[in-house]
């Protein structure tokens, strides 16, 4: 069973699970840094725009899980804020469903269509895109795929045992929707070695 303990350094602010999911989105964004000053871009110069936008959502991400370092800090929130925000902190997307939900819906539908679906296609079609399109580089590859339906799935015992009228038992309390976002987290870390590494790879034939 998880104790009081290892429940408040794995899942609560600042532990572990947080932590982690930090600490891949950061990386992505070094490794996205990387591909941009590493990757020619003449073939397709709006795919750079595209990695841009991703920096930004990735940093965005990163920024809001830990409310822009108050979770490190520990700074106070100001009273207007705490006034709008569910938890008082300094974030935005316990603000509204437009910073919180909607940015996670629109990245677990992302892993769905590309991590999961896009990959699939590709096997069961037996059509993979070469470097010179914009396809090879746009889509994840397989690389993604475990991550991807990791993401989907976690936790969907809970929505049976919430069906059946069930305690969920405290071992497998895992506080799913703070593992899905570390999850989601991984894929776009995948997502980013991944292209970052075929362009390497390309630089070396």
């Amino acid at each position: 069973m998880i104790t009081d303990y290892a429940y408040l350094y794995m899942y609560m602010e600042s532990g572990w699970v947080e932590v982690t999911t930090v600490l891949f989105l950061v990386t992505a964004v070094i490794f996205s840094l990387l591909f941009i000053k590493e990757h020619d871009f003449t073939a397709h110069a709006w795919f750079k725009y595209w990695i841009l936008l991703l920096i930004f959502g990735t940093v965005y991400f990163a920024g809001e899980e830990i409310s822009w370092g108050q979770h490190f800090f520990g700074w106070e929130t100001p009273d207007a804020w705490q006034a709008i925000n569910d938890q008082q902190e300094t974030n935005l997307h316990n603000t509204s469903a437009i910073f919180d939900q909607i940015p996670r819906t629109l990245l677990s539908i992302a892993a769905i269509v590309g991590g999961i679906l896009v990959p699939l296609f590709r096997k069961i079609s037996n059509k993979y895109p070469d470097s010179t399109s914009i396809h090879f580089w746009l889509w994840p590859t397989y690389a993604c795929l475990p991550v991807a339906v990791l993401s989907v799935f976690v936790g969907w015992y809970e929505d049976v045992y919430e069906i059946l009228a069930i305690e969920l038992p405290t071992v497998l309390d895992i506080r799913s929707g703070e593992v899905k976002e570390s999850l989601l987290a991984l894929f776009i870390l995948m997502y980013v070695l991944s292209i970052w590494y075929r362009n390497r790879n390309l630089d070396s034939d």
